[in-house]
């Protein structure tokens, strides 16, 4: 039996999205900007046709008339044509040096989803905790996190699910929702739920755990070339401390708040979960080799770089290799995946092109798509009209603005693509950054980790989607747990902002060095 209410939410708004309204909107915005009689010296011709696009694309990826990865490709036509950017200027940020970081992270997770070595992880995690409810959950979402730093949300979600919704079919008495008793409902939303969130957050440890980081690094190699280019181990010092923080808070208020009235046992939960790790049997060729080149590949990632550490330095990758970065090591992996054999009579290795074409290609083109409209920001001179207009912010607490970036961004979220929401916002965060004299990299970054703590609905998050899906969760139980962590998820960061992304990247508050360089270029 389904919830009276599901689907509703989601639906309604797909709905509206097909009847093409946001692509007359669109349209529509991009006509108005492209012939409107604006004084040049409000708004200079080229900043002009630029700001055309760059809203027609937002409202594309806001409404999405058309698949947002289309909208990506608007670009390599638009600024070429109305003489914004060369043919070559517009396509070189399609190749840009993070989108093959990306490319290489993909294959190799698609690796794990090849062989189960996913699952055999998250199942060992699992198992560590325990098996009471309230410990099998937070198993759960350790796992899930874990996972979600180094695969996309989506397939951690669709994966971890089905094993959770299998747990529950076997402790519970009943797998229908509808005849359960009231702990055991609350006991199977809360485990579905935890996963769904568990999946979002974890993907903010790492540089490649979700787009919205990768978008960032990309943005500020782009937008500041004399900045220090954000490292995989840098970014891991703030997010990694970031996830294992939300995770308790979001453990602690689904279990002791949100879903309180939960069992105190699970009978045959211990039992259930041996059947699962039984059911791998043991570790095959593929898994060996892909562990091999997973634990290689991170390891490279972190040590890339030799670490200053006051009193001594360590060693990174560097001395040996000058020129090494994070995209080079993600495409070493990727290919020694190819290179490592299953078996040599039958000419099987473990990936394959079969399976290395399955990664999500579109976001890679979303890179190109957001990288290319800051490259048109810059070069039309929008970037430098907007900073002119927003000085009159001058003044204004730098709490306030990276709080009303924060709240803006997540809510946003709740009803967009957070990669959409990502492209847009970076190169606009870029310009009024400077403008008000501040450090670009703390409004971008709270920008890229805010677009993914969206917790409210299902159309939020493809986790949110997957855990609605189970009808498991029930509109209001998402929206009523979801709102208390949209607020402490923004409100963690801020903390974070003023203390552990400082530390952790080196920097101040202040505008810097390197972004007065770039000034003459914005």
């Amino acid at each position: 039996m389904k919830n009276s209410n599901a689907h509703y939410i989601p639906c309604s708004i797909k709905y509206v999205m097909k009847k093409g309204y946001g692509l007359i909107l669109g349209l529509a915005a991009f006509l108005i900007l492209l012939f409107a009689p604006i004084d040049p010296a409000v708004l200079p011709v080229e900043a002009r046709l630029a700001a055309a696009v760059t809203v027609m694309m937002a409202i594309f990826w806001i409404t999405q008339p058309i698949p947002i990865e289309a909208t990506a490709l608007i670009p390599l036509v638009a600024f070429p044509l109305l003489g914004i950017l060369t043919p070559t200027e517009a396509a070189v940020p399609y190749a840009d040096k993070v989108i093959f970081l990306f490319l290489g992270g993909f294959i190799i997770a698609m690796s794990m989803q090849r062989w189960g070595l996913h699952k055999r992880i998250a199942l060992k995690i699992i198992n560590i905790t325990g098996t009471s409810p309230r410990r099998l959950i937070l198993g759960f979402m350790i796992a899930t996190a874990f996972l979600s730093m180094w695969m996309s949300n989506t397939a951690t979600a669709m994966m971890m699910i089905p094993i959770a919704i299998a747990i529950v079919a076997t402790v519970l008495p009943t797998k229908v929702f509808s005849e359960m008793e009231p702990p055991h409902k609350a006991f199977a939303g809360c485990l579905v739920l935890a996963v769904a969130y568990a999946a979002g957050v974890g993907g903010i440890g790492t540089l490649i755990g979700t787009p919205a980081n990768g978008i960032l690094s990309a943005q500020m190699a782009l937008i500041f070339p004399e900045s220090t280019p954000i490292d995989f181990f840098t970014w891991m010092e703030f997010g990694v401390p970031f996830v294992i923080v939300m995770i308790l808070i979001i453990w602690l208020w689904l279990t002791r708040v949100a879903y309180k009235k939960m069992p105190n046992v699970l009978t045959n939960a211990k039992e259930a979960l041996d059947k699962e790790v039984k059911e791998l049997g043991p570790m095959s060729r593929g898994e060996k080799n892909t562990l091999f080149v997973f634990i290689l590949t991170a390891f490279c990632w972190i040590f890339a770089k030799s670490k200053d550490f006051g009193a001594f330095t360590l060693p990174g990758l560097d001395v040996l290799i000058p020129s090494i970065n994070d995209s080079t090591i993600a495409i070493f992996g990727a290919l020694l995946l190819f290179f490592l054999p299953i078996s040599w009579k039958k000419q099987e290795y473990t990936m394959n092109w079969q399976w290395a074409v399955r990664i999500p290609w579109g976001i890679l083109l979303l890179f190109g798509g957001g990288m290319c409209l800051s490259a048109a920001f810059i070069k039309s001179g929008l970037a430098q009209t907007i900073v002119g207009y927003l000085e009159v912010l001058n003044g204004v607490p730098v709490l306030l603005i990276v709080l009303a970036i924060a709240i803006l961004v997540t809510f946003l979220t709740e009803l967009t693509s957070n990669t959409a929401i990502a492209s847009v916002m970076m190169p606009i965060l870029a310009v009024t950054a400077i403008s008000l004299s501040m450090n670009p990299l703390v409004l971008m970054m709270t920008a890229a980790v805010c677009s993914s703590l969206a917790f409210m609905l299902p159309v939020a998050t493809p986790p949110n989607a997957i855990a609605f899906g189970t009808e498991y969760v029930e509109m209001k139980d998402m929206v009523t747990a979801g709102w208390f962590l949209n607020l402490i998820g923004i409100a963690v960061f801020t903390i974070f902002v003023f203390t552990i992304v400082l530390w952790a990247f080196g920097i101040t508050l202040d505008l810097p060095s390197w972004a007065l360089a770039s000034t003459v270029n914005i």
